[in-house]
């Protein structure tokens, strides 16, 4: 989520600096002094009441804007984070990106260009050199929409073209009307699961030599030999991979065709 925030964010041209947890949010809102500070209330080591009242307290940050951007959307909570010191209260499963750009556009209003106009920091993972391939087009097999949608963002920004389809099925027959230089897939999907699409892609002549990478929530080693023993080219763990490191993992495979 963070990821694709940040990209929405940088295709905008503001700058967006990320923090995974709460003491590092804090400490990075002292550093670099953000014009806005967007909090999700569930973090680890502090959780998003502590880290506004820590910013509230501390004189260098007591002054920044901060919009509580969560999924815990009771009026109770939302009126405990506005009695803390929030200056507006985001409900996280209510806003696509696109949604919540416009929402920090309507907070900056006239300073909108001003702010927009500073230096963009841009994650070092995407500081990597165009490749030949980048016109290669992309099939995402994958049933998850908060997923599609940061895989999505992150292979525009590098110029790819992706298709997405929303179950193996799907998948399978978009595989097979068009060519595709890669297909990433998802092993628990409806309809059909990541080994019989691998398995049904290698049979068919069509597909057969259309490098797979299998994206995973699984750790187990089984299931890793398995998937690349019917013709998978590499198996990632979606909690350990990165879109911008996935992106990379895909022109790696590319330049090597």
């Amino acid at each position: 989520m963070s990821d694709m925030y940040k990209i929405k964010f940088e295709q905008a041209g503001y700058a967006a600096v990320v923090a995974a947890d709460g003491e590092e949010g804090f400490l990075l809102a002292k550093k670099e002094q953000p014009d806005l500070v967007l909090l999700d209330l569930i973090l680890p080591k502090l959780d998003g009441f502590k880290v506004l009242a820590k910013l509230r307290q501390e004189p260098s940050t007591k002054k920044i804007k901060v919009f509580i951007l969560s999924n815990l959307g009771q009026s109770d909570e939302v009126d405990k984070g506005m009695k803390a010191g929030a200056d507006g209260y985001f409900i996280k499963a209510n806003l696509t990106p696109s949604q919540l750009l416009e929402k920090v556009n309507v907070i900056f209003n006239n300073q909108s260009e001003a702010v927009k106009s500073k230096k963009i920091i841009h994650n070092e993972n995407f500081e990597h050199q165009l490749i030949e391939k980048k016109s290669a087009k992309i099939l995402l097999i994958e049933d998850e929409e908060a997923i599609i949608s940061m895989y999505k963002l992150c292979f525009d920004k590098q110029g790819f073209q992706i298709e997405a389809a929303r179950n193996g099925v799907w998948g399978l027959k978009l595989a097979r009307q068009k060519k595709f230089d890669i297909i990433l897939l998802d092993m628990v999907m409806p309809a059909m699961n990541g080994y019989e699409a691998i398995k049904a892609l290698k049979a068919d002549s069509n597909t057969k030599d259309v490098p797979i990478i299998i994206l995973s929530n699984s750790a187990q080693d089984g299931d890793i030999k398995e998937a690349k023993k019917i013709g998978a080219t590499l198996c990632l763990l979606k909690s350990m991979i990165t879109p911008a490191k996935l992106v990379q993992e895909v022109e790696k495979i590319l330049n090597k065709k």
